[in-house]
């Protein structure tokens, strides 16, 4: 059986919707059309190209890939270095907050035993060792006016509670 040709071949014609009429089948078949070879003259076998040039439209890859590959590796090595000097960073900031942390417990620490002295038992104890005592023999009470063993408000002092009025001595 013989093989029908694409002129030969029975042409089907989609349903047309107004636009271009359907195209008739050719009476000849169509002939591929190739480029003329080149010759040239070759006087030595040996100084031929071994190789095809590569085509004039079509920059090569080998310079893109390796350009690719390079900004990739530089990439990856800046950030290794980058993750490197941060994590340096971190464990200086660590030190740091450990002994930020040893000096407010030395701080607080310190404030208590403050507190400690300046309770009265501590206070009575310290004066008696430095051989003071409590005055028993008079009692410095300030009152507004003078009385008996009493000192005067005007004096400086003021009795708990009220203010000293200006230009009036009291």
């Amino acid at each position: 059986m013989r093989q029908l040709t694409r002129s030969e071949s029975v042409v089907r014609t989609a349903p047309s919707r107004g636009g271009r009429p359907a195209r008739a089948p050719r009476a000849t078949p169509q002939v591929r059309r190739t480029r003329p070879v080149r010759t040239t003259p070759v006087a030595d076998p040996a100084a031929a190209p071994a190789a095809p040039a590569a085509r004039p439209g079509r920059a090569p890859r080998a310079p893109f890939m390796l350009l690719v590959v390079g900004l990739l590796c530089g990439g990856l090595i800046s950030l290794l270095l980058l993750n490197i000097v941060l994590a340096q960073d971190s464990y200086k900031v660590n030190e740091l907050r450990s002994a930020n942390d040893q000096l407010r417990q030395k701080k607080e620490e310190l404030k208590n035993a403050n507190m400690r002295l300046e309770m009265p038992g501590a206070l009575s104890d310290s004066s008696a060792k430095q051989g003071q005592g409590p005055d028993w023999d008079e009692a410095n009470v300030i009152t507004p006016d003078r009385s008996a063993n009493s000192r005067a408000a005007s004096d400086g002092q003021t009795p708990a509670g009220q203010e000293r009025v200006p230009g009036t001595g009291r």
